[in-house]
């Protein structure tokens, strides 16, 4: 008995029928089944039937449905790549660092064959962490601020309850995480302007008490203080506003608590741009006051005035260590947390 032809799907947008593997199995002489082989380059269709078949999904314009595909397949050959950021954030004030991130991510992923699948998501839009159960993605990386508590709640629920997930800025080891050597950065920082002659080395890493990645640079400092004989003098603030902003009020605090400071360690690049951009307007000179050293290594830094001293994180080998570790977690392989290295970029403002 022939197998019935279904009826016709009908495309919304033009109004036409969706040509089908049948239409193309009549247009060429053969079976749907036979499309199918002949579409996957399966050994069972000889090249001459092969060839009339791409003729006649070429003529017909047929697309392969690649979800149904997918949905065959062992592998959708896809990460979902959620970046988890405040609510009502303007994306654009998003840290730079995290799109440099996005962008080595995507990379790694590219050259073993996977794609990415970008998800922005905040408490507004709800969290989301379906896409195994979707097939639309093999499984998730996870890069966001340790700060949005719910979000990293979610997704480490997620995880226990089977989904494979690997993260980036997670405020703790429940998921498999990779982190900067944040400790090992922030002594490198307090080493090269204990070097330079700096003697009243300030702190600001605005929140910290909430973001692991402040605290731990914090720890190195107070750490690379200590083996020098230093005091700290710490003018983190609260996390209020934008970083820029988190910066400028840090100088403030710094003028009014310590006016002989000498150099300021800042725990992100955006919170040293708004120190600079404060002592500039105290009429403090940038380095001959005070030295200023920041942290991530973003693009823009090198451009300011001066040009910033930075630690910067390694994000092609921070975006390697991510797509490997959800890899093994895909393949069944235990996963733990890693560090990736960083290292001191010096210029002009130390």
């Amino acid at each position: 008995m022939s197998r019935s032809v279904p009826p016709p799907e009908i495309d919304p947008a033009t109004g036409r029928a969706i040509v089908t593997s049948f239409d193309v199995a009549a247009a060429a002489g053969v079976s749907q089944s036979t499309v199918s082989r002949a579409l996957r380059n399966l050994d069972s269709v000889s090249a001459e039937t092969r060839e009339r078949v791409l003729e006649a999904a070429a003529q017909l314009g047929y697309l392969p449905d690649l979800r149904a595909a997918r949905l065959r397949q062992a592998t959708t050959g896809c990460i979902a790549l959620v970046l988890i950021v405040p609510a009502g954030l303007d994306r654009a004030t998003l840290n730079p660092f995290y799109y440099d991130l996005v962008a080595a991510i995507e990379g790694a992923a590219a050259v073993d064959g996977r794609r990415i699948l970008l998800s922005f998501q905040d408490e507004e839009t709800g969290f989301d962490a379906e896409f195994e159960q979707r097939r639309e993605a093999d499984g998730m990386i996870v890069v966001g601020s340790a700060t949005n508590a719910a979000g990293w709640a979610h997704f480490t629920r997620a995880a226990a309850q089977g989904r494979r997930v690997v993260a980036w800025g997670s405020p703790h080891d429940d998921l498999p995480t990779v982190r900067a050597d944040n400790r090992d950065g922030a002594r490198q920082a307090v080493e090269h302007l204990h070097a330079r002659g700096r003697r009243r080395i300030a702190f600001a890493g605005p929140g910290w008490e909430r973001h692991a990645a402040y605290a731990e640079r914090r720890e190195g400092y107070l750490a690379a203080l200590a083996a020098v004989g230093l005091d700290p003098i710490d003018v983190s603030g609260a996390s209020i506003g934008e970083r820029e902003a988190q910066g400028a009020a840090a100088i403030a605090g710094l003028i009014d608590t310590d006016p002989r400071a000498d150099a300021l360690f800042a725990a992100s690049d955006l919170v040293a741009l708004g120190a600079l951009r404060a002592l500039r307007e105290a009429g403090l000179s940038v380095p001959g006051d005070v030295a200023v050293v920041g942290f991530d290594g973003i693009q823009g830094v090198r451009h300011c005035d001066p040009a910033l001293t930075t630690v910067a994180q390694d994000a092609p080998a921070a975006g390697r260590a991510l797509v490997d570790a959800l890899l093994r977690n895909i393949a069944g392989a235990p996963v733990g947390s890693s560090r990736v290295p960083v290292r001191l970029v010096v210029r002009a403002s130390t």
